[in-house]
């Protein structure tokens, strides 16, 4: 997966701000709509190709990384509900109204994960820029062509 970005920033300690598009899950080419609206966002990045102000560069992603990390993201919330019910199910399975109870303490206990998620995500989102890197500069013509 790969993303041009505009340098709009030089800082401190070797790195830059490199202003970029999110990627849009429907391309934009859609016969219904002008297309989504993909929001902008800036990210901070080592300056590996010794980049300055103005310039486009090519950003890659490391596949493996995202992977991982979506994984994490929805695989959690999902293990903590199916386990909740499975559990409920195992340890009390006279119950009365087992399933609304399950269902219940299913979508708590995914909560709780989301929960679990946020705070991770919030302690370690310097690591989420890791899985970027510049690939290489583009020239402006190479940009249109």
């Amino acid at each position: 997966m790969e993303q041009i970005g505009y340098v709009t920033k030089l800082l401190d300690n070797n790195k830059c701000k490199i202003l970029v598009s999110r990627i849009s899950g429907c391309k934009g080419t859609c016969k219904t709509c002008s297309g989504c609206p993909t929001p902008s966002m800036h990210i901070v990045m080592d300056n590996l190709l010794d980049v300055s102000v103005g310039d486009y560069v090519k950003i890659g992603v490391d596949s493996k990384t995202v992977l991982k990390y979506s994984v994490f993201l929805y695989g959690l919330p999902i293990l903590f509900f199916v386990l909740s019910i499975l559990l409920l199910n195992i340890f009390f399975p006279n119950l009365k109204n087992i399933d609304l109870i399950g269902f219940s303490v299913g979508i708590l206990m995914m909560t709780i994960a989301f929960m679990i998620v946020k705070f991770i995500d919030k302690k370690y989102a310097h690591i989420s820029t890791k899985a970027m890197f510049m690939e290489q500069k583009i020239s402006k013509k190479d940009l249109y062509s």
